[in-house]
C-alpha cells in the first residue's frame, strides 16, 4: 500500500483551500450547569421509542451508564475532496492513502477540545475517562442521575416490541462553551443492532456428520441436497463449494492469475461478547473442509469491557469461517470485540479498526433501522469514522438486511416487509459497501456456477437519511419521488452496492458449537464479499484501498454511457437469460425483495455478485503490482 508522504499534507490543504483551525481557546472553563440560556445541541435527539413505545417512567438514578462522546472532526470538506482524488484515475493522489497519524493530524479534534469536554465530564462526576488515540471518542462511566444532570435529559425505561430498553426522553444538551465540539452523545439508549442470520429449513445432518466425519468425504463438488434437471436447488456450501461456484482461479485452471488466496492480506470481523467458542469452531471448520484450509492467525482485539454474552456466537461463527474460507487463506484475521451491539459500543470498535489500520477490510454483519442512529447521532459519528478509514485505504462491508425493502425492529426475519420503511445502517453509509443477497444455483454435476436470482429477503432500497456518494452518479437510476433536485441523479444512497449468496437454503455450512449447521442471510453475503476482496487486495499488493469507487468504476467501464444524461446503460441481456456478465460481476435480473431485479444496477442485488477470476482482471486500477 502506498501512503502519502508527510510533506504532502501541506499540499493537500493548499489544493482544497483548507486550513487547520485554531484550537478552541479557554473552553476548558465551560460551566457544568446546563440552563436554557446556556445550551449547546448535538446530533443526538430524543429516542424515537419515546413516541411509539410504552413509557415505564424514569429509571433508577443509580443505574450504571457508560457514555461515549463523539467529538467533532475538523476539515470535513478536505476529507471528501481527498477521497475523490484518491479515487480518480490520473490524479497524482490516485491510490495514495493516509496513515492513522496523518488522519488524526488532519481530522482529529484538538487537544484543547478534548480537555474541555473531559473537564466537563469530570466535574459532572464521570469517572474512568478514556480518550481514543485519534481524539475522536471520549468514554466515561457514570449513572442515570449523572446523565440527567450533565445532559439535561431524563432517562426512561421503555417497553418496545420484543424487549424493554432505556433511552433519553428529551434532546440532550451541553454547556454553550462546548458548542460545536461534540457530534453525538452515545450510550443514552441501549437498543442493540440485529444480526442478519437465517437458518436453513433443511439442516444437513448426514450420517457421516453425525459420526463426526468430515462434511465432504469426496473431492469437490460436494453432494447436492436437491439436484433437479442438472441444477442444484438446495444445498449448504463449504468454503470449497463457494470458491468453486464463484470461479476462484484454482478451480478455473488459470495458473497465472495473481492471488489464489488472500494470504498476504489482513482482514477483520466486528463482533461482541464472549467469542471463545468462535475460535474453537473456526479451527474445526478449517480442519474439516476438503481440502483442509490453513489455520489462519487470529488476533482478538477487545474494544471495550469483555462481556460474557454468547447470544451472537452463531453470527460470528458465520463471519469468521466464511470470510477466511472464501479467501482461502489470509495473513491474519483480526476480531474486534465490542461489549455489546449498541451504537455506543460499536462506534468504539469501528474507531479502533480505523486507528489500528492493520486490516485492509472488515465485515459488520449486523445493522439497525437507519432512523435510530440518525436520531441518536451515531450515524453522523460513525460516518466520519468510516470516511477516515476510507482515506486510509480501508473498506468496511456490511449486510443490507433480511427484511426486504424494510429494516429490522425486533429481528431480521428473512421475510420482506416485516420492519420499518427504512434501510439498514451501517450499510446505508456512503463510506460502507452494502451487501445484498441472492439465491445461488450451481450445476449439480460439477458444482460450478449456473445462475442466481435475487433472494426475496434481501435488504434494498433508497436511504432516507444518507446522501448518494459521487461514485453512484450515472449508475443508480433516479428513482426518488419527484421533484428530484438533480434530474437524472439519485439524491440518496441506494443499497445494496453488491450482492453474494444469502438464501439460507443455498447458504453456508458452518460450525456452531461444534455442530455443522446450514445458515444464510445477508450475514453470509457480507463476509463472503470480504473474503473475495482479500483475494483482490493480495493480487494487487494491498494497494486497492476503499472498494466502492473502484467497483462502480469497473461497472462504468463495461457499460455504455448516454452522452445527454450521463447514464450508464448495461448490455441487452441474452434471450432467456437470468444473469449476464458485466466485467467481473454477475448481473442478476430475476427475483424481487419487493423491488424487482433488473438488468444493470438494481436495489435487490446492486451491481451484482463477484466472478473471482474475472475480477482479478477487470478491477480498474493502474497501481503497480
Amino acid at each position: 500500500m502506498r501512503t502519502i508522504a508527510g510533506a504532502t499534507i501541506a499540499a493537500i490543504l493548499a489544493a482544497c483551500a483548507c486550513s487547520l483551525p485554531a484550537d478552541a481557546a479557554a473552553v476548558g472553563r465551560a460551566a457544568i450547569s446546563v440552563s436554557p440560556a446556556n445550551l449547546a445541541a448535538t446530533a443526538t435527539h430524543a429516542f424515537p421509542a419515546i413516541r411509539f413505545g410504552r413509557d415505564l417512567g424514569r429509571v433508577n438514578d443509580a443505574m450504571p451508564m457508560h457514555v461515549v462522546l463523539g467529538l467533532t472532526m475538523r476539515n470535513r470538506v478536505l476529507l471528501d475532496t481527498l477521497l475523490r482524488r484518491q479515487s480518480t484515475p490520473g490524479d497524482p493522489m490516485y491510490g495514495q492513502f493516509l496513515t492513522p497519524q496523518q488522519t488524526a493530524s488532519l481530522f482529529g479534534p484538538t487537544g484543547a477540545q478534548v480537555q474541555a469536554v473531559a473537564s466537563f465530564l469530570a466535574r459532572a462526576g464521570y469517572r474512568n475517562l478514556r480518550v481514543s488515540s485519534d481524539n475522536m471518542l471520549l468514554e466515561a462511566d457514570g449513572t442515570a442521575a449523572m446523565a440527567n444532570a450533565a445532559f439535561a435529559t431524563p432517562i426512561h425505561a421503555l417497553a418496545v416490541p420484543g424487549r424493554q430498553i432505556y433511552a433519553n426522553a428529551t434532546d440532550p444538551q451541553l454547556p454553550a462553551g462546548l458548542h460545536g465540539m461534540v457530534t453525538a452523545i452515545e450510550g443514552l439508549n441501549n437498543l442493540p443492532m440485529h444480526s442478519a442470520i437465517q437458518y436453513a429449513r433443511h439442516q444437513p445432518q448426514r450420517a457421516a456428520q453425525a459420526a463426526g466425519l468430515r462434511l465432504d468425504t469426496t473431492a469437490p463438488p460436494q453432494p447436492c441436497e436437491l439436484p433437479e434437471q442438472g441444477a442444484c436447488l438446495l444445498n449448504s456450501y463449504t468454503a470449497t463449494g463457494f470458491q468453486l461456484a464463484y470461479d476462484s482461479p484454482q478451480h478455473s485452471g488459470n495458473t497465472n492469475t495473481w492471488g489464489y488466496t488472500g494470504k498476504s492480506t489482513n482482514i477483520a470481523i466486528f463482533a461482541e461478547g464472549d467469542i471463545t467458542n468462535v475460535l474453537t469452531d473456526l479451527r474445526t471448520y478449517e480442519k474439516n473442509n476438503v481440502p483442509v484450509l490453513p489455520q489462519v492467525p487470529v488476533s482478538v482485539v477487545y474494544a471495550g469491557i469483555q462481556s460474557p454474552d454468547v447470544s451472537g456466537q452463531d453470527e460470528f461463527d458465520l463471519d469468521t469461517q466464511t470470510s477466511t474460507g472464501m479467501a482461502g487463506n489470509v495473513k491474519r484475521l483480526y476480531i474486534y470485540v465490542a461489549t455489546s451491539l449498541t451504537d455506543a459500543d460499536t462506534s468504539v470498535e469501528f474507531d479502533r479498526f480505523k486507528t489500528d489500520d492493520v486490516a485492509k477490510a472488515g465485515s459488520a454483519s449486523f445493522g439497525e433501522c437507519e432512523i435510530f442512529p440518525s436520531l441518536d447521532g451515531a450515524m453522523l459519528l460513525d460516518d466520519t469514522i468510516f470516511a477516515q478509514a476510507a482515506v486510509q485505504g480501508q473498506t468496511v462491508f456490511s449486510s443490507a438486511g433480511d427484511n426486504g425493502t424494510t429494516c429490522p425492529v425486533v429481528a431480521a426475519t428473512g421475510v420482506p416487509g416485516t420492519g420499518l420503511p427504512f434501510q439498514s445502517y451501517p450499510g446505508t453509509s456512503p463510506y460502507v459497501v452494502s451487501v445484498g443477497g441472492t439465491t445461488l444455483i450451481t450445476n449439480s454435476g460439477t458444482g460450478t456456477y449456473d445462475t442466481e436470482v435475487a433472494w426475496y429477503g434481501t435488504g434494498g432500497g433508497s436511504s432516507t437519511e444518507e446522501g448518494a456518494p459521487f461514485w453512484q452518479n450515472g449508475v443508480v437510476p433516479a428513482i426518488d419521488s419527484p421533484p428530484n433536485p438533480v434530474p437524472g441523479v439519485e439524491t440518496f444512497k441506494s443499497v445494496p452496492d453488491i450482492a453474494m449468496d444469502a438464501d439460507p437454503n443455498t447458504g453456508a455450512l458452518v460450525y456452531v458449537n461444534g455442530v455443522a449447521t446450514g445458515v444464510g442471510g445477508t450475514s453470509l453475503s457480507s463476509p463472503l464479499s470480504l473474503g473475495v476482496w482479500a483475494r483482490m487486495e493480495t493480487a494487487h499488493n494491498n494497494s486497492l484501498g476503499f472498494a466502492s469507487p473502484l467497483l462502480y468504476q469497473e461497472y462504468k467501464n463495461n457499460t455504455k454511457v448516454v452522452a445527454t444524461t450521463g447514464t450508464y446503460l448495461p448490455p441487452t441481456p441474452p434471450t432467456g437469460a437470468t444473469t449476464q456478465l458485466i466485467g467481473g460481476f454477475h448481473d442478476i435480473f430475476v427475483g424481487t425483495n419487493g423491488l424487482p431485479a433488473l438488468p444493470g444496477y438494481d436495489q435487490t442485488t446492486g451491481l451484482g455478485t463477484f466472478d473471482i477470476s474475472l475480477q482479478f482482471k477487470d478491477l480498474p486500477t493502474t497501481y503497480p503490482h
